[in-house]
């Protein structure tokens, strides 16, 4: 009978170990609207530069979609190098990880100014943050992300 106790109590003591031992999970700042508008607002304006692949342009030929088919200003803004920074993955986040959500959106709060989607909507430009983290890997959930919101991105997204 003691032996039995013993092995219980060794099991679930283990259980919990392992379970205090685990990682917490990423908190979600954005929900699955804000992130799918924000999607829809990226294909429109920001992935022409940027490309659907969200991992910009290294100036090489064939990069999609084709810098000769976009209109003047994209191609001004693409310039002459051909560069265009990622938005997704290593670089990005090596660049972004550290800032906060806040400072993202703010970041891309310019880029709107520059090339503002057609329904010139106030939320774009964190829509288009709450996608930019999703791909990153963050997850969505209830809590609407907001121009306020200090979570760190290296934090959402791993």
């Amino acid at each position: 009978m003691n032996y039995k106790v013993t092995l219980l109590a060794a099991a679930v003591g283990s259980g919990l170990f392992l379970l205090a031992g685990q990682e917490p999970a990423p908190p979600a700042a954005f929900t699955s609207a804000q992130a799918e508008a924000g999607r829809a607002a990226y294909e429109k304006t920001c992935g022409q530069c940027h490309t659907p692949t969200l991992l910009g342009r290294k100036g090489e030929a064939g990069e999609v979609p084709l810098r000769s088919s976009l209109s003047p200003a994209y191609q001004k803004f693409i310039g002459p190098r051909g560069f265009v920074s990622p938005l997704a993955g290593k670089v990005f986040l090596d660049h972004w990880g550290a800032s906060t959500a806040a400072q993202l959106i703010a970041r891309f709060q310019e880029a709107v100014h520059v090339f503002p989607p057609d329904d010139k909507d106030p939320e774009t430009a964190v829509n288009l943050t709450a996608y930019v983290l999703q791909v990153n890997g963050a997850k969505a959930g209830k809590q609407p992300l907001t121009r306020n919101t200090n979570a760190v991105v290296s934090a959402l997204t791993r």
